[in-house]
């Protein structure tokens, strides 16, 4: 018997879930949420931390004469809403990254240069738009991303602009707008400033005045595959004391792949769970952030940063995935 493909079980299918009182998604981005929730929620993960790409909400920069309107008003759209709002309506947290400098999430065309106060500005009425319209779901807001390693991220063509290199205060100025803009919209909100940890020069002092949570992200292995180390966990232990607040380790993680550099999923999956026993064993560390969740489809250089994935770009889970959901279950 022939008939219209998928129609039939699918109206059965959304019939079945309205009898038990739920409502299937009607757009992909809804249907991913979900699934990316009910995953996380039978690993138990209590938070996901993901980027809130600024062009996601103003894909050309408003004009200079519009920015006060727009600070009294809002956004038209909210890309972000299915996501937001599935998981947290699933018990898991979201913790966003917001105003990222990375040239392919900012408005386009818009960088610091050459007017800074205006940029302050701009990311200031940004960030006070997306907590005021989610302060009731969101409480903890990471502000930029690695401000010590700025000038990397320049020299590899993330970032554009000379304020990210000669930045002549621009730093600091940047990372208390944002926090300020956060705290004047929601004063039991949480602020988190990340470090990129690998780096020679941590200076957390310098930073953690800018923020509720240090945030420290850590690749040991990303030059080499062995020995496996996770150790380098216990800094986020030592910080902790030093500034007399609680550290959380942003990111981690250890490539499946290439073979040919030595990493293998089994080795992954060996890592993922020493760093987050190591990280629950330290009493100065308050989470543990695994990146990423799945591999991305594009391709990346050097190529270990295409395979850091639980999930490849499939959808299929890795050894690691499964071991994170056990280990996370055990120790909780």
């Amino acid at each position: 018997m022939s008939l219209p493909e998928g129609k039939i079980l699918d109206e059965a299918e959304d019939q079945e879930i309205k009898d038990h009182g739920g409502v299937e998604p009607r757009t992909i981005a809804g249907r991913a949420a979900l699934a990316l929730a009910e995953n996380l929620v039978q690993a138990k993960v209590d938070f996901v931390r993901c980027w809130f790409p600024w062009k996601y909400f103003e894909p050309f920069p408003v004009s200079e004469s519009s920015l006060d309107r727009l600070a009294d008003q809002s956004y038209s759209l909210w890309p972000m809403d299915d996501l937001v709002n599935t998981l947290t309506s699933k018990g898991v947290d979201v913790v966003p990254v917001v105003a990222c400098g990375y040239q392919r999430m900012l408005p386009q065309g818009l960088e610091p240069d050459p007017n800074r106060a205006l940029y302050l500005k701009r990311v200031s009425i940004h960030t006070r738009l997306l907590v005021r319209h989610w302060k009731s779901k969101i409480k903890c807001w990471q502000i930029e991303n690695e401000p010590n390693w700025w000038a990397e991220h320049e020299a590899g063509g993330w970032r554009s602009g000379l304020s990210w290199i000669h930045e002549h205060g621009f730093r600091q100025e940047l990372l208390q707008t944002l926090n300020n803009a956060v705290h004047a919209e929601d004063s039991g909100a949480i602020t988190v400033t990340n470090l990129e940890a690998d780096a020679k020069t941590l200076d957390p002092g310098t930073y953690s005045s800018y923020c509720d949570v240090l945030g420290l992200d850590f690749y040991p292995n990303y030059k080499s595959a062995n020995p496996i180390n996770i150790g380098v966990l216990k800094l986020g232990d030592e910080v902790s004391r030093g500034i007399g607040k609680p550290v959380m380790v942003s990111e981690t993680g250890y490539p499946s792949g290439p073979s040919l550099l030595g990493y293998s999923p089994d080795r992954q999956a060996e890592y993922v769970e020493g760093a987050s026993r190591e990280a629950y064993a330290l009493d100065g560390v308050t989470g543990i952030g695994i990146w990423r969740y799945v591999d991305t489809s594009w391709r990346s250089f050097p190529p270990q940063e295409n395979h850091f994935g639980l999930f490849d770009n499939r959808g299929t889970p890795k050894p690691a995935w499964t071991a994170y959901s056990r280990v996370i279950k055990e120790l909780k």
